[in-house]
């Protein structure tokens, strides 16, 4: 294991071996790249928190959940170390599709990316969790620790994650394939690195902001205004920006790789999973958004009563918001309530 350690945190690279996915194939050589966020004696008297990122994001908590991480916030370093991984098969150092240029990276799922972390936790002597949470995937791979954890969890927060995805979110997904796939450039994903489908992925990531966002932000937004491009809408401009945006710090072969974990996503039934998550974990939160339009809030609620059937002490929360799905990176009074219990 290599760290650095520096005034925003460690930052290390571990290898865990061979790991060997839950569908099939191997990894021979995997790495997790992390960061920790104060300090790891801390764990043994409060326990650590433990967070997952979302689809596209990272281990750099501080970028894209900043008001809700340092002394005396949400996330208090001052009483426990905050600790999170990029995600097996992301493209932000730990091991992923990215290089392979001969399509022979195997199929992940959120179960095969919350059993990645446990080498981590070993590694790092962390014996207690008082927080595990997450977002969106990061949601469904802490609903999946839940179930795998090999030390226990206070608390377990998952805003905006069903216990399995639906049709209609998978669907969304797989337009986003269609798009990256019609472009020539990815060559079935066996590209050179710098030379991928970058169209394809803008047009993917602008469909994706579209369940990512509601109706109600988007019509006091941006209406029918055409104030930044001639003849274009200004919802078009946002979208195509994002897309741009995406393409500058993203790779699709982690893009498609990830969207393929989230809708192989699947606890099993629900009360069986609650009964065994509460041998685990000492209470479940799921977090539900009142406008997500790719994760219903009553797919949270769905779950939360199966699990609570189940035994484990499970309860539902509501952000209520006009930002849709991305909420629990926008709602940062909300998000720290529920955190904080």
């Amino acid at each position: 294991m290599t760290a650095v350690t520096n005034p925003h945190g460690t930052t290390g690279t571990l290898p865990i071996g061979e790991f060997r996915p839950e569908r099939g194939g191997r990894l021979p050589h995997a790495e997790l790249r992390y960061r920790v966020f104060g300090d790891l004696a801390l764990a043994r008297e409060h326990g650590a928190i433990l967070v997952f990122h979302a689809l596209t994001g990272s281990a750099d908590i501080d970028s894209w959940w900043e008001p809700l991480i340092g002394p005396g916030r949400a996330l208090d370093t001052r009483r426990h170390p905050v600790i999170a991984a990029n995600l097996l098969g992301s493209c932000y150092g730990s091991t992923g599709p990215a290089p392979v240029t001969d399509g022979s990276f195997p199929v992940l799922t959120t179960a095969d990316l919350a059993r990645a972390h446990i080498p981590l936790l070993q590694q790092l002597g962390v014996e207690h969790l008082a927080l595990v949470t997450g977002g969106s995937l990061g949601g469904m791979v802490a609903l999946q620790w839940g179930l795998v954890t090999p030390v226990p969890v206070g608390r377990l927060v998952v805003f905006a994650a069903p216990g399995r995805t639906m049709p209609q979110a998978i669907a969304w997904n797989a337009a986003q394939r269609m798009a990256i796939e019609a472009d020539p450039a990815w060559a079935g994903g066996r590209y050179a690195p710098g030379h991928g489908p970058t169209a394809g992925l803008a047009a993917a990531r602008a469909i994706a902001m579209i369940t990512y966002r509601s109706q109600v932000e988007f019509g006091e937004r941006f209406g029918r205004l055409q104030t930044r491009v001639p003849g274009r809408f200004d919802i078009e401009h946002y979208l195509r920006r994002h897309g741009d945006k995406l393409v500058a710090r993203f790779d699709a072969r982690t893009y498609v790789q990830l969207m393929h974990a989230m809708d192989l996503h699947d606890v099993g039934e629900y009360a069986p999973a609650g009964r065994t998550t509460a041998r685990r974990v000492g209470e479940v939160i799921g977090v539900g958004i009142d406008t997500d339009i790719l994760y219903f809030p009553s797919e949270v609620q769905e779950w939360v009563i199966g699990y609570a059937a189940g035994g484990a002490r499970a309860r539902y929360e509501e952000i209520t918001t006009p930002y849709g799905h991305d909420a629990f990176l926008i709602e940062f009074d909300q998000v720290e309530r529920i955190l904080r219990g």
